[in-house]
């Protein structure tokens, strides 16, 4: 008989919620092998998520800890499950995954976890379904005689192709942004990103049949509309980006496409945002981080500002709206430069621009030295008065407002900007 298996999205208020798409990818993997329930239990009472999952009578509870931000509260759930669990007198195993409970598992295991997969998880959650939870199995932390044993990192999947496609007949409540992989990682190693502390520094792809296949699938089957791409680095190979479009532009496409690049893999080829346009991949959010010389160089991100206002000036051309994301509060950021940070950003003059806080996320080489992953209040203060400047200086409402006039996609996005919607 198949165990079951509940993966779930705990209770939580979090900026970063991708749903149960990457649960459904999980249960992909792993459905020939259990019988695969997902519950979104996001905005449930704590009570009433423990009560609907051991309504299903789990053999093992998969509890997703999608950031940083939701170790706190994956946290909490997990000792409220385990008191449920004994006031039940049931004996499921509680397994926690995901980007927040790689950087965080020894919290998560105090508070009742039997074990956190760290990485990738497919090939380790399939293990625990055959095997149970085994001290020092690759791919897994848990307690042990000796305390909290961690065993070899998994080998990732390769090639990514020999995933099945995600569960998304099991996703309740979809939404109306449908999320799809194309690939996974990033070939470069900037110091503030944990990408590469999770995957490693190996960039994986879909090959592009796979891609245009997924996406004709979200069209014809789940009537999709809007589809972003959540790659870290959609256009890590720009060659591979010009394959994919060509596929796409075979049909059906919806009505738009999301993505998140590089300016340097975008600029590296003359036709890409063309046919990225053709493919209707029309809003492109680039990580930016900063645009001093100094704390860009330093922090691994060597991209000149002149690359930048190029293919900001370039999506505009294409029908495409252009996200920057800046990081404010950089180790080694002087304050002259922090006091240009506005200015830089509307110098390159991207549609919209996001400041986020400094974040010393565990696993990275600027963590080193910090004695939590918490923001610097100041950081958070400017982010916030960065964010207001950038959106109400005349120069941005001026392109906005022409974006407006002029139609298409681009000023659809550029009506909900000014709008303040977005």
């Amino acid at each position: 008989m198949k165990k079951r298996l509940v993966l779930v999205k705990p209770p939580e208020v979090s900026n970063f919620n991708f749903g149960t798409f990457t649960l459904a990818v999980l249960a992909g993997a792993v459905r020939d092998a259990a019988d695969v329930v997902l519950i979104d239990a996001t905005e449930l009472a704590v009570d009433k998520a423990v009560q609907k999952i051991l309504a299903e009578n789990p053999d093992i509870i998969g509890v997703t800890v999608m950031s940083h931000e939701s170790s706190i509260s994956a946290r909490n759930f997990i000792q409220s499950l385990k008191i449920g669990i004994k006031e039940s007198c049931t004996s499921p195993i509680i397994i926690a995954g995901g980007h927040g409970a790689s950087m965080f598992p020894e919290p998560l295991l105090e508070a009742g976890a039997s074990a956190v997969v760290f990485g990738e998880g497919e090939i380790t959650l399939l293990q625990i379904i055959e095997q149970g939870i085994i001290p020092g199995a690759k791919g897994i932390c848990c307690e042990s005689k000796e305390g909290i044993v961690r065993g070899k990192p998994q080998p990732m999947v390769f090639p990514l192709d020999r995933l099945n496609t995600p569960a998304r007949d099991l996703i309740t409540n979809p939404g109306t942004v449908f999320l799809m992989e194309t690939s996974r990682g990033c070939p470069h190693s900037c110091l503030f990103c944990e990408t590469t502390r999770f995957y490693g520094r190996k960039w994986r792809p879909f090959s592009p049949s796979r891609v245009a296949e997924e996406v004709r699938e979200l069209i014809e089957k789940y009537s999709a509309w809007i589809i972003h791409f959540a790659d870290d680095n959609f256009a890590a190979d720009p060659q591979r980006v010009l394959s994919i479009c060509e596929e796409l532009q075979k049909g059906p496409l919806p009505a738009v496409i999301l993505a998140s690049a590089r300016a340097d893999d975008l600029f590296s080829n003359p036709g890409l945002l063309e046919a990225m346009s053709s493919a209707h991949i029309r809003r492109v959010t680039v990580g930016v981080e900063s645009l001093d010389p100094f704390t860009a160089r330093k922090a691994g991100k060597r991209v000149p500002l002149h690359v930048y206002r190029e293919v900001f000036k370039k999506m505009r051309t294409c029908d495409i709206f252009s996200v920057a994301s800046f990081i404010v509060g950089l180790p080694g950021e002087i304050p002259e430069a922090r006091a240009k940070s506005v200015s830089f950003a509307l110098e390159a003059a991207p549609d919209s621009a996001h400041f986020l806080p400094f974040l010393p996320l565990p696993g990275t080489p600027y963590a080193k030295g910090y004695p939590s992953c918490k923001a610097d209040p100041k950081d958070i203060l400017d982010s916030a008065a960065y964010n207001a400047t950038f959106r109400m200086h005349n120069s941005t409402i001026s392109r906005l407002s022409e974006a407006v006039a002029a139609g298409g996609i681009r000023g659809l996005f550029a009506e909900k900007v000014l709008a303040g919607m977005v």
